[in-house]
Parts: structure tokens; C-alpha cells; sequence
């Protein structure tokens, strides 16, 4: 007879249900899936680098609240490559819980001909440990850079470290890849060869390498015009059964992400792709991809990750109407911004499906607002405060984004944005420590002075859990950090709140959600 602990161990555990549940899948058989090779030759292997939860989010002691999902970017790169007839792999080492050292033995035993690597600034460490490993004892090996600190670093990335042949920049990956793959073909997977042919490798948009120890940067490439020629993204080539939001981020399982825009219209001085302009996929290949997913792989719900999913109004609407009229069984949730919204598209995103939406409310304060937010037009408090409404009135939930430490700030202006954030009150409060990542336009601004001072410089700590700046309002670190505690304490620990998310409770998966997220809360920051 199983002991009570062992029960409710086994009752609480974080557990994406079996696509397939006959079966239990091995580490090494999931790896294994990550492969689908070219005449038992790997072209290309694309690795997202190891991160834990304490990494991710800057909370060493928050436990196991998922937050794996499928990275995106590689899933493209491969499903466009293997399209095109080359060998292609993928390790996703979170979802694998993996570390370097097993991602080092793979590479040695499936032997692909280039490695390339996704990054964003805080894993940048964890990538670097695994290429100059590569470098040192693979190196005929040829290492290729991407990912979002590729776009903002990577003259930076290229200069610094001898690990990396090539960086690629820009947001269509796919297409530098395939130039990249198909001239390396030509020099028969020689990396001398190909990384002494300067004029092969000046011919590539898109790319920035060393010649004669000086950093070139290649003219960028052409952004692709028609996104549905894409194929959908290698979801087959994952562990789909490891994947699961943060527990107020889902509903259903299994649950797959998607996005249907790349770029951004907006200029906030804190985004690595502000004004990098919205290109979108038809919203038929949308609606196409969704009916793939509940067809080839269960998918009982869709987590949209688009900052800008909702801008253009005409877009949506056709995209709604298109998702009501599949009537398919899934539900889903999505970002918006405030000003992109109005009544009547709530009505019908809720008609479609939608059931939660992540708002970018930042602050509510005016005085703060401009400092980051100038482009942005209707989006002040009272506008907020009116969709806020909106969305409640129409049955969809909500998660509302709330900056701490922004330019111009003081404590007194930070408590100003909780009592907002109470306000508008949505369903759940993200209380994020702005992070001037590299190549933002706020990072230049402090580095000439403006608004405060860098007190860290580990890219590790890259995200927005962690302090890496002092804004001029606080006069330290510590300060900073209570003020993040005390919006979380603040919020979160009112009678009215906890009574309306028990009495939202409506099925055990509910009850597991909540315990999971409540704890891991607690710990973190309460």
C-alpha cells in the first residue's frame, strides 16, 4: 500500500499526459526521436542549451513549476532543412534534462557535419561551455551562432569568443541556414576549406565571421515575404510529452506553443526586436497548423506567443472566424496589447476559444510609462482599466505584466504601479525587474549615463528575475528586490483574491495547478 506522502507525490506531480499512453519513453528513446537523418548522415544538429528553473527565472528554490515549451526557433530551422532534403537533429536540453557534458557525448556519437546553437543572454555561458568543448576536442566541427543575443551581439559574440565560426543574425534564420548548409555541402563538409574561402563566405547574407582576425558583418538577408511557404515547425522531432507551461499559463494538456508573427511594430526602449516591423502568416495556415496539431499529436490546447498577436484588427478578425467555423475541440490563450483590443473582438476571441490573455500593463504611471512606451497611443490607466472590464465581462481571464525598477522610478512610484496592478486586478500579476538586455535601446541609454547604473555584467542573470541595473530612484540592490517581494506579497496575499481563485476552482487538474504555482510563489517570493 502506497504511504500517504508517496500518494500525494504521485497526485501532484507535474506531468504532461502521454501522447501515447501504452508507453513510457526512455531518455535515450526521446533523444533518439530528435534525429531524422539523411543516408544515416546528420547535416545539421541544433541544440537550445541547458537551463534550470533557478536560471530561467532567478529562484533557486521554486521547485519543478514546468515552463518547457518547444523552442520554436530550432523546430523551424529543422523542419525547413529536412524539407530540403538534409539530414537533420535537434536537442532540447531542458525539456531532456540534459547538461553539457551529455550534450557533448551525443555530438560525438551522431557526428553532424555543423552544430548550431540557440541563445538568448542568460544561457550565452552554458552555450559557450559547450562550443569551446567542441572546439577543443571536435575540431573539424563547424560552429554556427543564432538565436535573440545573436541578433543584438553578435559582432560582439564573434570577437570574444574563438569557439564560434559564424554567427547568424536577423529573424529568418531559415534561409541562412540552408545558404549556409549548401556552400559547406560544396566544400564536402571541409571546415578549413570552407572557413578559409573568404569569398564564399562574404556571398552569405545574413552572417558575421572572422577574416584574418577581423570581425566581418555580411549585409543582412532579405526578410522572407510569404511566411506560409514555411513548413510547420519539426514538432515530431521533440519530446512533446515533456513539455508544460507555468501552471497559470495552461488549462489542458497536452498543450503546444505557436506564434503567427515575427517582428515587432512596436519601438519599447527595453525590446531586443523593437521596430523590426510584423510580418504574419496567413490565417488560414494558422488555423491549418492548430488542425495538425490536435490531429497528429492530441493537442487539447494553444499558447500563442506573440507580443503582437492582436495589432492588426482585419487579421484577427478573419483569423476568429476561420478558428470558430474548423470547430475544433481546443482551447487557447494569447499576449495582446492594451491599445489592439476593443469589446466586440473580446466576444469573439472568447467564441473561438480564448481563455486567458497576457496584457503588457507595465505600470499604469504616467510619468513612467513615457520613458519606456513613447510610441504607444491609447494605452493609459483609464484605457486599461476599461479593457480590463472587457475581458472579464466576457469570460476570458487574464494575466497582466507589471515592471519593477523602470527608468525614473522611485519606491514610492513602484507602489503606485501595485496599487494599480490591484486595480485593474486580473486573474495573475507578473511583477518582472526590468533588464536592459543587450542591444536595447535602454541599455545604450545606461551606458551613457541615463537613469541609473550596470551592477552586473554575468549574462547569466540576463532575465527579469535578477538585478542588473540600479535605477537612480533606489539607493540599492536590496531595495530594489524588497520592492519585487513587496508587489508579490501585496498582491497576491489579499482575502478578496484567494477567495476568487477558489471559488474559479472547477476540476482537479485546477486544484493541482494551483498548488503548484501557489507553492513555488511562496517560495520564491512571499
Amino acid at each position: 500500500m502506497l504511504t500517504v506522502r508517496k500518494r500525494l507525490d504521485q497526485l501532484f506531480k507535474l506531468k504532461n499526459p502521454k501522447l501515447d499512453s501504452s508507453k513510457e519513453f526512455t531518455k535515450d528513446e526521446l533523444i533518439e526521436r530528435g534525429f531524422a537523418p539523411k543516408n544515416g548522415k546528420i547535416d545539421v544538429l541544433f541544440i537550445f542549451p541547458p537551463s534550470s528553473v533557478a536560471e530561467r527565472y532567478g529562484r533557486k528554490n521554486m521547485g519543478n513549476v514546468g515552463g518547457d515549451l518547444i523552442p520554436l526557433g530550432i523546430a523551424s530551422l529543422a523542419a525547413y532543412l529536412r524539407e530540403k532534403d538534409f539530414g537533420v537533429g535537434v536537442i532540447d536540453c531542458p525539456a531532456l534534462r540534459i547538461d553539457a557534458d551529455e550534450v557533448f557525448e551525443i555530438i560525438k556519437k551522431k557526428d553532424p557535419a555543423i552544430i548550431g546553437f540557440s541563445t538568448t543572454t542568460y544561457t550565452l555561458p552554458r552555450v559557450i561551455e559547450i562550443a569551446k568543448k567542441i572546439r577543443d576536442n571536435l575540431p573539424t566541427k563547424l560552429t554556427v551562432f543564432g538565436g535573440s543575443h545573436a541578433n543584438v551581439a553578435g559582432i560582439e559574440t564573434v570577437n570574444k569568443y574563438d569557439s564560434f565560426d559564424i554567427v547568424s543574425y536577423g529573424l529568418d534564420g531559415e534561409f541562412i541556414m540552408l545558404d549556409i548548409v549548401k556552400k559547406y555541402s560544396e566544400k564536402k563538409f571541409n571546415r578549413n576549406s570552407f572557413m578559409q574561402d573568404f569569398t564564399m563566405l562574404e556571398s552569405i547574407k545574413g552572417i558575421i565571421f572572422k577574416k584574418n582576425n577581423v570581425v566581418i558583418q555580411n549585409p543582412p538577408r532579405n526578410s522572407i515575404e510569404n511566411l506560409d511557404e514555411l513548413p510547420f515547425p519539426a514538432r515530431d522531432l521533440f519530446p512533446m510529452e515533456r513539455y508544460i507551461p507555468l501552471p497559470n499559463q495552461y488549462k489542458k494538456l497536452p498543450l503546444t506553443n505557436m506564434v503567427v508573427i515575427r517582428g515587432c511594430p512596436y519601438f519599447c526602449s527595453f525590446c531586443d526586436q523593437a521596430g523590426t516591423g510584423a510580418r504574419r502568416r496567413s490565417p488560414k495556415k494558422v488555423v491549418d497548423e492548430i488542425k495538425h496539431c490536435v490531429e497528429k499529436f492530441g493537442v487539447k490546447e494553444i499558447s500563442f506567443w506573440d507580443d503582437t498577436m492582436s495589432y492588426h484588427k482585419k487579421w484577427m478578425n478573419e483569423f476568429l472566424n476561420l478558428l470558430i467555423e474548423a470547430n475544433l475541440d481546443i482551447i487557447w490563450s494569447c499576449y495582446a496589447a492594451v491599445n489592439t483590443v476593443d469589446k466586440n473582438i473580446l466576444q469573439l476571441m472568447h467564441k473561438a476559444g480564448c481563455w486567458n490573455i497576457f496584457f503588457g500593463f507595465e505600470t499604469g504611471v504616467e510619468e513612467l510609462s513615457k520613458n519606456i512606451l513613447t510610441h504607444r497611443k491609447n494605452r493609459n490607466f483609464e484605457k486599461m482599466k476599461q479593457v480590463a472590464k472587457w475581458t472579464r465581462d466576457v469570460g476570458i481571464e487574464s494575466r497582466g505584466s507589471f515592471m519593477i525598477g523602470m527608468p525614473g522610478e522611485t519606491p514610492e512610484l513602484a507602489k503606485q504601479t501595485v496599487q494599480n496592478a490591484i486595480e485593474l486586478d486580473p486573474d495573475y500579476a507578473q511583477f518582472s525587474i526590468v533588464c536592459p538586455y543587450p542591444g536595447t535601446q535602454l541599455q545604450k541609454e545606461i551606458k551613457k549615463g541615463k537613469w541609473g547604473k550596470f551592477i552586473e555584467e554575468d549574462f547569466e542573470k540576463y532575465h527579469v528575475w535578477d538585478v542588473t541595473w540600479l535605477p537612480e530612484g533606489y539607493k540599492s540592490v536590496e531595495e530594489l528586490k524588497n520592492m519585487e517581494r513587496y508587489a508579490y506579497r501585496k498582491f497576491y496575499l489579499r482575502l478578496g483574491y484567494i477567495m476568487k481563485r477558489i471559488l474559479k476552482i472547477r476540476s482537479f487538474e485546477d486544484i493541482r495547478r494551483y498548488i503548484k504555482g501557489g507553492t513555488a510563489l511562496v517560495k520564491a517570493f512571499l
